[in-house]
């Protein structure tokens, strides 16, 4: 052993170039079998090898010179110019390093330990590989995290977010699910529940938004209102994860002889959700019976348009005691005004209880926005 380590002592050059050659034949080992090395293991083979050349070119420069203090001069002569270089171009590597500095982080996702590495210059992604250690981790993205905009690390910061959407990829890189969480907060902005919505991209690539032509039988019928000669009806388009399901509307202008397809595009819904159309242009779809204070989750659909688009009501009310109001029943006209019942689940009057408050909110541009009624 200390033979070896006498030999590596006189000639560090070629030492470094072994270490060198070896990690180029390690690295691409481990890319023929889809793992790299972490970042940090990285940085440090650089800095060995740029140290070991260094090193090993003053030592060979030593070794073949017959005036050894001349050597050591020369030597030390030939480090400053290198030392100043690393000054000049530190601002640049440090200001480039800033926009491409990607931070790794050892984190646990759906129970399984991944590595994560997050890009966050104006939108704030991560990537998810598999975890082999704190030297080694895969190549391909197992799950992609898009957090939205911003420039901060989702980690450093887990409060920062208001939502995400997590993409989901097989061993071939093809994305086969996602999970929308939408984050409820309280009133200091820390998360303390959120909503998840699961989609299955085979199952809902399966379903063909563009046919024109769709027999009653072929959909399950939830809600169907008469106007003359025109029936309109919400149907079912297919379930999906999470106790959701995407529905549409079809029209027949034929007193239900003919039915097709009115919607640009499902929507997703709760399984017990409920519609009504007041008039042949404006119908509602309650999707979910908690409107949350911070629209962070739709709760109800409104269209103006037969059913072609839909749009997510607004609901303009204030309350920093409660995070959420509950719908109680479905939009309906009285005196001519459009008006929807709600509850608020709140302190009494005597602040020594809880009580259920009856809320009436009214809207004025056909249920896109609705304010609360003034008594």
């Amino acid at each position: 052993m200390e033979k070896i380590f006498n030999k590596i002592k006189k000639n560090i050059l070629i030492c470094d170039l072994i270490f060198v050659s070896f990690n180029i034949l390690l690295n691409f080992i481990l890319y023929l079998v889809n793992i790299r090395f972490r970042l940090w293991v990285i940085i440090f083979i650089l800095l060995i090898s740029m140290i070991g050349f260094i090193v090993g070119i003053i030592q060979q420069f030593y070794i073949s010179s017959d005036n050894k203090k001349k050597a050591i001069i020369f030597s030390m002569i030939g480090i400053i110019p290198i030392f100043v270089l690393i000054l000049l171009f530190m601002p640049i590597v440090g200001f480039t390093t800033i926009f491409n500095y990607k931070p790794e982080h050892t984190i646990v996702l759906d129970n399984k330990k991944y590595v994560a590495v997050v890009s966050s210059y104006l939108n704030v992604d991560v990537d998810y590989y598999d975890y082999y250690g704190i030297l080694l981790m895969g190549m391909k993205v197992r799950v992609h995290g898009d957090f939205g905009e911003g420039g901060y690390d989702p980690f450093n910061n887990p409060n920062l977010p208001d939502n995400v959407e997590y993409t989901y990829y097989d061993n071939n890189g093809k994305a086969k699910s996602k999970r929308i969480e939408n984050y409820i907060k309280d009133k200091d902005g820390n998360i303390i529940d959120k909503n998840i919505n699961d989609i299955d991209i085979d199952d809902s690539n399966n379903y063909n938004e563009n046919n024109n032509y769709v027999l009653p039988e072929n959909e399950e019928v939830l809600y169907e209102k008469k106007f003359n000669n025109t029936i309109l009806r919400f149907s079912k388009v297919d379930n999906i994860l999470g106790q959701k399901m995407l529905v549409h509307v079809l029209r027949s202008k034929d007193n239900g002889k003919n039915y097709y397809v009115v919607s640009d595009n499902a929507i997703q819904v709760g399984n017990d959700a409920k519609f009504i159309f007041l008039n042949e242009k404006m119908g509602f779809a309650v999707s979910n019976y908690k409107i949350y204070l911070n629209n962070s989750n739709p709760s109800l659909y409104v269209t103006d348009d037969s059913g072609k688009t839909f749009t997510s009501s607004n609901f303009n009310y204030k309350n920093n005691n409660v995070d959420f109001i509950s719908i109680e029943d479905l939009p309906y006209y009285e005196n001519n005004l459009l008006k929807i019942k709600c509850l608020v689940y709140q302190f009494n009057s005597k602040v020594d209880g809880y009580e259920n408050k009856e809320l009436i909110f009214i809207s004025n541009d056909n249920g896109h926005t609705w304010n609360l009624e003034t008594n």
